[in-house]
């Protein structure tokens, strides 16, 4: 891993997930983000965001960085088609995606529809 990368996996509110933690992983935490990192190099720009995210959500939604052996095993289960990607997870249930590097209010303002008590209807695809 790189150095943003492995900061990002040391962040109090991110865990580092194997396909086989992933379930579990979502029953314990019904608001998070699963980060589908990729290999592309702007997978690490995302990566900053993301661990902003992390600490300005502290306490409020957890991370699930997708250990990279295992994305492409768990990509259309959550409707990634393309990364990097981070997929907005309520109750066990994608309801936002965000693909490639975006400007900071397109992640943020999807955290805050994710924190939002009003139940979001379900992800319906696409992530140009």
């Amino acid at each position: 891993m790189s150095g943003v990368i492995d900061a990002l996996a040391a962040h109090p509110s991110c865990d580092v997930l194997r396909k086989t933690e992933l379930d579990d992983w979502l029953a314990r935490n019904p608001r998070g983000l699963l980060f589908f990192i990729g290999d592309r190099p702007e997978g690490l720009d995302v990566t900053v965001v993301v661990r902003e995210l992390a600490t300005s959500y502290r306490g409020r939604l957890r991370v699930g960085l997708i250990d990279q052996r295992d994305e492409a095993a768990l990509m259309t289960r959550f409707g990634v088609v393309v990364m990097p990607a981070v997929v907005y997870m309520r109750d066990g249930q994608p309801t936002e995606l965000v693909a490639r590097m975006r400007d900071w209010p397109v992640f943020s303002q999807a955290a805050d529809r994710l924190l939002d008590d009003a139940v979001p209807a379900p992800l319906s695809g696409g992530n140009a």
